[in-house]
């Protein structure tokens, strides 16, 4: 086979500093050897064992994307996991991004930078996940990026075991270059964003025997909210399970409504008269406008390299980065919280269940409250707008390093040597139980006017969750030929690698004596050690036959000794197929927060279907929606009451482990590589992936189906009566001879969900590819073909001892296929370029929820609807000119045919426009 054409398909193959030399091959001429990321031997040819994807520096820009999160995910194997700019306001981990393989996570996916680990991110996300946060790698330093579609523990240790992202950025530059990017969706122009970076560099490494360059690029992208976002809603949306009243205004208005029952429920006194709705005459309030979809997003990076020699055999790299990021999210002032429904949370610090906690009722003789007996108050505190409510999550991280590399003696040895660190902090305010109850019951608190910051501060104070991560490593590594073989040489290379980590996550101690109404916190502080050593070899069988072995040990504190092994084959079957296979071994270590010390966390599990609560809630809110003269009000509490039960948020409370044991993985790859014509290509690879002895808690909707087999305390369930009562009598209101009710079983107050190796996930599937060129009168076209086909994907369920059904193409996991076809036509100074994007359907049903459509009482006439989410198919386009002297040029369209996004019954209406962007870049020398 042509190593051009293998190259094509496998690419460079991870090139963990790309570090080429010259070496003379039998015919005289020069062949290039470089360190292949997946393995620590330099090698004369590209191609390896497993399946590679490279995207290239002019990959990346055809995509015309800014951001390291939105490059990557121009990959079909990548999937988001979390994004910065659209994660919930009350997660963990806001203002990060992260993206995994395979459907394992974004932990079980190791991220590189230059062949090396950066920090993690200062903030775990769900409380326990630590992993790489995107937004502080530098898009424009980025040279090209390099995704090894195998399991690569053998090689790098924990976390690489659906995968390894290799991040290369720029290694040499020379003269000086501006960037500014601007994008915006067509008929809404709140999605935008705009970035600019900038470049300067000077020596030649082989004249000067240095090159340095430093980059610097800021970006930004504004947030928009529901109300920004109202006009485009489809009608559809409306009909959707709990969405018939989304855009109704809130009763929660300035002046407020008193309610005293579902046939006593009246304005209060002073409300405009444009706020009152004419047919309940209850005071409305639009919140659209303040409820954020996305967040306000402003951040920066710095990258730096020194490229230099020492002496003439030593090559050495000295690398600074620097990012800083703000993400702000559009939040409403306070309301006035309901009165009828319980809270429940965790005091940390006493190791206690809080609650349940009722907010108060005006007492008899309040300002507000006309009445003889206490009453509700469904109002809104203005004075906590502009600026007071805030929810705003600050994070910085850096890494310096420096590596080395050369030859001694015939063998290549490379080192590095490195400080990284992370910090976020994220700040908002909650209500405080004591002090929001006592400016209600007193009187304290004044409705209509402002009142003293003091006050405000007492009854929502701030609380904040601070994350700091700091690493220390040194690795170094020794490859070269050992003896000759008659097939060929026998090359090895020994290493080690030593790592120390530092995290700390905490709370605010209001949130962990748990005195904010229904507030989650953490608290850990530890220390982490990792020592390994690895060896690998290739070792050639026979003529056109090479075996790859590998064998790294671990060791981590609380850990006992890990050995992760890897086979690869490679077949050269004949000279246009190349067959290949991979068995591997992986390993995930327990992190800090999952062994180290501290007082755990707790947290809420959200979305939850109660299995004992949901259906007859969903059948009582069916008789109010589907009642002639319901009012819009009514019709919201009906969706509030049964959204209670079947998208909760459950309390639950976590504790550390040091017994922990580490996931561990079994990969198994196995494909083609076929060159049919000169220069076209076609590679299909088979994968299965199965870890076991996963860390976390067990998933809720698990534990929830096996309610009846848990140990006492486990699970606590909380008087509800109250808001059920209340439940009822909107029912009755328009339904008199309803008799349908929850039968005594309680809401859920508390879970107790210690963390355990008991978690097992399997997944399989196909990678495949197809690349070729060809010329026409017009220029070279180049077609390029990728995608990802996920067959099965399964976890085990603990309560059934068995694994449960295939997620593959349902609502978990969405369309098992997942293609981008690429081609581009280069004529002159334009550059043409397309990208079709191709999504498959898939079922709204999931493992919480296998009967969805069922259990929220759709409609017959919408349940072929409701039931399957339609493939999305969509069309990119980018042209570049360079006609213009040390100009660039480029226009990007995505979503060029402007489709909208399949219906989506499940999630409701998710925006798909057609966005435009302009980039210009200009070199100066």
């Amino acid at each position: 086979m042509q190593k051009s054409a293998i190259a094509m398909a496998l690419g460079l193959a991870f090139a963990q500093q790309s570090i080429a030399q010259d070496a003379p091959a039998a015919d005289g001429t020069k062949l290039q050897r470089v360190t292949i990321t997946g393995s620590s031997i330099k090698r004369t040819e590209a191609e390896a064992a497993g399946s590679v994807q490279v995207l290239t520096r002019e990959d990346i820009a055809r995509t015309g994307q800014t951001t390291a999160l939105g490059i990557l995910n121009s990959s079909s194997a990548v999937s988001t996991d979390i994004s910065s700019a659209s994660s919930s306001s009350g997660s963990f981990a806001t203002g990060s991004s992260g993206v995994g393989l395979r459907g394992l996570g974004k932990v079980a996916t190791l991220i590189l930078v230059n062949g090396q680990r950066i920090a993690e991110y200062g903030l775990a996300d769900g409380a326990q996940q630590n992993f790489t946060n995107l937004d502080a790698i530098p898009a424009g330093a980025i040279d090209h990026i390099e995704i090894l579609k195998d399991g690569a523990s053998a090689i790098y240790g924990s976390d690489a075991i659906a995968g390894v992202i290799n991040i290369i950025l720029l290694k040499d530059f020379e003269g000086a270059r501006i960037t500014a990017n601007y994008k915006e969706s067509e008929k809404f122009k709140d999605q935008r964003n705009r970035s600019v970076a900038g470049i300067i560099g000077w020596g030649d490494i082989d004249t000067n025997g240095f090159n340095t360059y430093l980059t610097y690029e800021g970006y930004r992208s504004d947030g928009y909210s529901q109300g920004d976002l109202q006009s485009h809603y489809p009608d559809w949306h409306r009909l959707t399970p709990s969405r018939s009243t989304w855009d109704a205004p809130s009763v929660y208005s300035p002046t407020g409504n008193l309610y005293l029952g579902a046939s006593n429920y009246v304005a209060a006194p002073g409300c405009p008269a444009d706020a009152i709705d004419p047919k309940d005459k209850l005071c409305k309030y639009n919140i659209l406008p303040q409820t954020g979809l996305t967040t306000n997003a402003k951040r920066y990076a710095l990258a730096s390299n020194t490229h230099f020699r020492i002496g003439k055999s030593i090559d050495a790299n000295f690398e600074i980065t620097n990012a800083a990021a703000s993400n702000d999210y559009i939040v409403a002032p306070f309301a006035v919280q309901p009165t009828t429904s319980s809270s429940t949370w965790y005091n940390a610090i006493d190791g206690k269940m809080v609650g349940p906690f009722f907010y108060p009722k005006l007492p008899v003789g309040h300002p507000n409250n006309p009445y003889t007996v206490p009453v509700e108050f469904r109002a809104r505190f203005a004075d906590t707008g502009n600026g007071f409510n805030f929810n705003r999550t600050e994070s910085e991280q850096s890494r310096v390093m420096l590596s080395l590399a050369g030859d001694v003696g015939g063998w290549d040895w490379k080192s590095a040597v490195g400080y990284m660190n992370s910090e976020a902090t994220k700040a908002t305010r909650a209500a405080s139980a004591t002090g929001y109850t006592s400016a209600i019951v007193n009187g304290t608190y004044k409705f209509g006017g402002q009142n003293s910051y003091a006050l405000l501060d007492s009854m929502f104070p701030i609380r904040t969750t601070i994350g700091k991560s700091r690493t220390s490593f040194a690795n170094g590594t020794v490859s070269g030929e050992v003896m000759q073989l008659p097939a060929g040489p026998l090359n090895m290379a020994f290493g080690a690698d030593i790592r120390r980590e530092h995290y700390e996550m905490a709370s605010s101690d209001n949130v962990l004596r748990g005195e904010l109404v229904g507030i989650a916190g953490l608290q850990v502080n530890d220390n982490m050690d990792h020592y390994a050593l690895f060896t690998e070899a290739t070792i050639p069988v026979i003529k056109r036959v090479e075996l790859s072995a590998a064998v790294r040990a671990d060791k981590s504190t609380n850990s006992d000794v890990h050995y992760s092994p890897k086979l690869g084959l490679r077949i050269n079957a004949t000279d246009s197929l190349l067959l290949r296979a991979t068995v591997s071994g992986g390993f995930r270590a327990p992190n800090i927060v999952e062994t180290g010390n501290g007082l755990g966390r707790s947290s809420f599990a959200n979305s939850i279907s109660d299995p004992r609560r949901c259906s007859t809630a969903s059948a009582l809110n069916k008789l109010i929606q589907n009642a002639p003269g319901a009012t819009a009000a009514d019709k919201a509490q009906g969706n509030t009451l049964q959204n209670a039960d079947c998208l909760a948020g459950i309390p639950t409370f976590v504790s550390s482990n040091k017994d922990l044991k580490p996931e561990t993985s079994r990969s198994i790859t196995a494909g083609a590589v076929w060159e049919p014509i000169k220069n076209w290509s076609v590679a299909l690879d088979y994968f299965h992936i199965e870890r076991k002895d996963e860390i976390g808690t067990r998933s809720t909707s698990d534990i929830l189906r096996g309610e009846a087999s848990l140990p006492a305390g486990q699970l606590i369930r909380v008087d509800n009566s109250a808001s059920d009562n209340l439940f009822y009598a909107l029912v009755k209101k328009y339904a008199p001879s309803n008799t349908l009710n929850f039968g005594g079983v309680g809401a859920i107050g508390l879970l107790y969900n210690p963390y355990v190796n008991s978690g097992k996930t399997r997944a399989s599937g196909f990678d495949f590819d197809a690349s070729g060129r060809f010329n026409t009168a017009l220029g070279q076209v180049r077609l390029k073909l990728e995608g990802t086909y996920l067959w099965k994907y399964q976890e085990f369920s603990v309560t059934d001892n068995a694994y449960d059904t295939n997620m593959a193409g349902t609502y978990d996991l969405g369309g098992r296929l997942n293609t981008k076809l690429r081609g581009s036509l280069k004529n002159g100074a334009f550059d043409h370029g397309f990208t079709i994007n191709y999504n498959s359907g898939y079922s709204n049903n999931s493992l919480s929820s296998p009967t969805y459509c069922a259990t929220n009482n759709v409609s017959a006439a919408y349940l072929a609807t409701c039931g399957h989410v339609g493939s999305n198919t969509t069309v990119d386009y980018n042209l570049a000119y360079t006609g213009v002297k040390n100009t660039t040029l480029a226009l990007y369209i995505d979503n060029l045919l402007s489709k909208d996004a399949p219906v989506q019954w499940r999630d409701g209406y998710q925006p798909q426009f057609r966005r435009i962007g302009l980039t210009a870049s200009y070199k100066f020398f």
